[in-house]
């Protein structure tokens, strides 16, 4: 009996170190389980070891082994955004903020501006390591991002005038992109992790008294232009209408001359075949002139009297009873 309760102590005891050593070989296999989701990177941390692994690439989804007591931290590699703008309801003057209000900035002729701007961006997963050493709270982006965007906004609308901040606009966009770029890759800090994705320069927002001026100023500019178009437009016209007249007078001019050879050429043949001589021809052609004129004034009636101091055409006045 005592053989056999003893044996039955041992298979017990078997039984429960068994049960035991199943339980934490199960917790353990459990705990050197992990996983990865689409968009990050798993930071693995091996406090015994002390070693810092990344698992997964930030495009697919995965399973993964690791130390029992290691501890997994995701870390998000996709495209990350921040939006910097500041909006002032115009009706009830209430004032709304992106993520981080606009960033003020001085123009190269030192005018204050507000500069709206959203910026995207990205993590490189080869680099994710390298990051989390140099941020293991991971703020790499309150602590690094966002003050050299801040900066680089600065030192990009400082190099433009105010004027020049409106009229070339695009340019302003493509020295924030292109400046953006170069300071992150140059930021120890930040290990050449950050991939720049986009800058969406939203607004640059004009001091009210500036922008005033800007259209007090475009208003005048308009007039001037207009005055100018109506002041050519009137010497056009000028201009065709004089020619009009020089035209006009030339052709009344050649037209007399036309008239003039016409009625000499006239008078000569009539002076051949009359037998008169030119005193005689010219006094014809004058009395002739003058009784056209005298029909002009609507007398039918008139007397001629000729002698040797002229001749005189004398109208008769009319009945006109």
């Amino acid at each position: 009996m005592r053989s056999r309760d003893r044996v039955g102590r041992v298979f017990r005891g078997v039984s429960i170190i068994a049960v035991i050593l199943a339980v934490i070989i199960g917790a353990a296999l459990l705990l050197s389980v992990s996983s990865v989701g689409v968009g990050y990177v798993a930071v693995v941390v091996d406090p015994v070891m002390s070693t810092v692994s990344a698992q997964g690439d930030g495009v697919t989804a995965r399973y993964f082994l690791k130390a029992p007591w290691a501890s997994v931290i995701q870390v998000y590699v996709a495209t990350d955004t921040v939006n910097m703008w500041t909006d002032v309801d115009p009706q009830t003057g209430r004032t709304t903020y992106g993520d981080f209000p606009a960033v003020p900035c001085l123009t190269k002729d030192g005018l204050g501006v507000e500069v709206d701007i959203t910026v995207r961006w990205s993590l490189n997963p080869s680099q994710v390591v390298e990051l989390f050493k140099r941020f293991p709270g991971r703020d790499w982006k309150d602590s690094a991002i966002i003050p050299i965007i801040r900066r680089v906004v600065r030192d990009s609308t400082v190099k433009f005038t105010a004027m020049q901040t409106i009229e070339q606009r695009e340019n302003v966009g493509v020295e924030l992109q292109t400046l953006l770029a170069k300071e992150l890759a140059r930021e120890p800090s930040l290990a050449n992790a950050v991939m720049l994705g986009a800058v969406d320069l939203r607004e640059i927002s004009l001091p009210a008294a500036f922008v005033k001026a800007i259209e007090a100023k475009l208003a005048s500019e308009q007039l001037a232009i207009a005055a100018e178009f109506n002041r050519t437009q009137i010497l056009v016209l000028a201009n065709a209408s004089a020619a009009a007249q020089v035209i006009e007078a030339e052709g009344a001019a050649t037209a007399r001359i036309l008239i003039a050879n016409a009625t000499a050429e006239s008078l000569r043949i009539i002076a051949g075949e009359s037998g008169m001589n030119s005193t005689e021809l010219t006094f014809l052609y004058l009395t002739l002139e003058a009784l056209k004129d005298v029909a002009k004034t609507g007398k039918v009636t008139f007397l001629i009297v000729t002698g040797e101091a002229g001749t005189w055409i004398l109208p008769i006045p009319q009945n006109e009873g």
